[in-house]
Formats: structure tokens, C-alpha cells, sequence
């Protein structure tokens, strides 16, 4: 198994990069807000280590339904305008990995279908001319679907696919928007994840940076296109016996990770009766992965608010 591994246990962290792009320093006026965001991952990555065991050569493609539901308040706290949004994950998924099941060498795929950890956001937001920042922390609790990683060995099947991190998660953000008069937006959002321990597999996640940013050419209220990426790097090493089976397994001295990730990103805002209407498509390649999955993703998000 080659040593380029992948950190944080089940190859991703609670904090779905690129979840902030374009206006991410803005908190909307006051009023209720429901949007979905669908995004379709395509990622390999040479080993990592899911529900307790390690796999090898995983390839997975899963897709990603978010349904966030948001209610801004008139406030103010701080001078600020305080919101809450509650986002729910609905995933479909596979995962194809090597495995070595009664002496031979095999090709597994493991395909389920289940909720995520649900994620309560609290956050506020200032205004001052083309100036705005936001704070916001969330808190993602383990009510997704967990299973530690089972082997049928009569069947010589695996599973080792879950859409939960069976721990409690952390990430407190803060994002800026600078939008003139010209229509040229800069956005940026830094973040740090903390993760509680995995009692089921004895695995602690390191803490997570992540920096997202954002430039788009607003064409009049309605149309914006332009670019968005993201830089993430792990603060420190994994423990416990989880991420010590990892290394072992793998001669790797170290699992801290880091990706980059860019693409074109655009928006169009409209009316739909009395609400408004926002829509966003957008592309990303990560590039410079390390002990991570690497890969493509597509997202598409519609947005109402009344």
C-alpha cells in the first residue's frame, strides 16, 4: 500500500468545502429562506481508514442533497443580524475499494443510501456600504446514518460505507463580502473544524482550516459569474488506536492532509411570485491533494425566500 494516505477518518470532515462562495459574508434580510444544494463528488485517494478497518485504492462518487432551512431575525445582537439555519444531508453513495477476502485479492463496491449528521448554524451579520461580515457556528450532531465497517466473509462482501462521523463536530467561520457599486464582488470565509473523538473506532480527527474564497462580475441584480476555491490544511496528527492502525498499515509517518480546490462559479437572482429566487451552478477541481480524497465536484443550488 503506498505511503500518500488519507487523514481525517472516512476521507472527508464534517465541513463540506466549498459549502461558502459567492455573498458569503452577507446574512440575509429578515425572513425564511429554504434552498437545496445538490453536488456530485468524483474522488479517489490511495488508502484510508472508514468504520475501523483500512481500505485500499478507494474510488467514490457520491451525491449530495442539502436541504437547509434558514430564519433570520430583525435583531439586533451585537448590531448585528442574528440567524439560525438547520441543514439536513441526504446522500447516495458508492465506494469500490481492494480488498483481500478468504486469500484472493478482489475488487469491492459497497453502495448505500442514508442521511448525513444534521448541522444547527448560529450566526450574525453586519452591514456598513459595500462592507459585510458574518460570524456563524456550527454544530453537527451524529443523528446520520453510522455503521462500523462489517465483513460477511461466506458472502465475500464488505460494508464500509456511512454518511454519519458517529462524533459530535464543531466549526466556527467568519466570512467577508465587498460588493460596490460596480458590481465586482470579493468573498472570503475561514474556518476551523474541531471534531470530538469516534468512541466506535478509537479515532480522533486532527483540526481543520479551511479558507474559501470568491470573485464574480455582478452583470446588473440578476446575473454574476467568476471563480471559486478553497485551500484546506489539518492542524495536527490524527490518534488513537484508529489513526495508529492507519500507520501501520500504510509505513505512513504522518496523516496530516490538505487539498486546493478551484472552478467557475455563476448565479442568477429572479421573482417567483412574491419570493425571491436565487439559483448557482458551479465546477471544482482539487489539485495538490495530500492523505485526502482528490477529485471533481458539480453543484447546483436553488434558493427561496420569503
Amino acid at each position: 500500500m503506498a505511503a500518500p494516505v488519507l487523514a481525517t477518518e472516512g476521507g472527508s470532515g464534517h465541513y463540506l468545502l466549498g459549502s461558502r462562495d459567492a455573498l458569503s459574508g452577507i446574512v440575509p434580510p429578515e425572513g425564511v429562506y429554504a434552498s437545496a444544494d445538490m453536488v456530485l463528488l468524483n474522488a479517489n485517494v490511495d488508502a484510508l481508514s472508514i468504520g475501523g478497518v483500512v481500505l485500499a485504492n478507494a474510488d467514490t462518487e457520491v451525491l449530495i442533497t442539502k436541504l437547509n432551512f434558514t430564519k433570520t431575525f430583525h435583531g439586533p445582537i451585537l448590531g448585528g443580524r442574528p440567524m439560525i439555519t438547520i441543514t439536513q444531508p441526504v446522500v447516495t453513495g458508492s465506494l469500490s475499494f481492494d480488498s483481500v477476502i478468504l486469500g484472493a485479492q478482489r475488487r469491492v463496491k459497497d453502495d448505500q443510501t442514508g442521511l448525513g449528521d444534521t448541522t444547527v448554524t448560529f450566526g450574525l451579520g453586519w452591514d456598513k456600504g459595500a462592507n459585510h461580515v458574518a460570524v456563524a457556528t456550527s454544530f453537527f450532531l451524529p443523528l446520520g446514518y453510522y455503521q462500523p465497517a462489517a465483513i460477511d466473509v461466506p458472502g465475500r462482501q464488505l460494508q464500509a460505507l456511512s454518511f454519519g462521523k458517529n462524533r459530535l463536530g464543531v466549526t466556527p467561520v467568519i466570512s467577508y463580502t465587498h460588493l460596490p457599486k460596480s458590481g465586482f464582488e470579493l468573498s472570503g470565509a475561514a474556518g476551523i473544524s474541531f471534531s470530538a473523538r469516534n468512541q466506535a473506532t478509537d479515532y480522533q480527527t486532527a483540526p481543520e482550516f479551511h479558507f474559501e474564497g470568491a470573485a464574480l462580475q455582478h452583470f446588473g441584480p440578476q446575473f454574476a459569474l467568476g471563480a471559486a476555491g478553497y485551500a484546506y490544511q489539518q492542524l495536527g496528527e490524527d490518534s488513537g488506536a484508529g489513526a495508529d492502525q492507519l500507520k501501520a498499515a500504510t509505513g505512513a509517518q504522518s496523516l496530516k492532509a490538505r487539498v486546493f480546490g478551484i472552478g467557475p462559479v455563476a448565479t442568477y437572482s429572479t421573482k417567483l411570485g412574491g419570493a425571491s429566487l436565487s439559483l448557482k451552478a458551479k465546477y471544482t477541481h482539487e489539485f495538490e491533494a495530500r492523505r485526502r480524497f482528490s477529485g471533481d465536484a458539480f453543484q447546483l443550488s436553488a434558493a427561496l425566500g420569503f
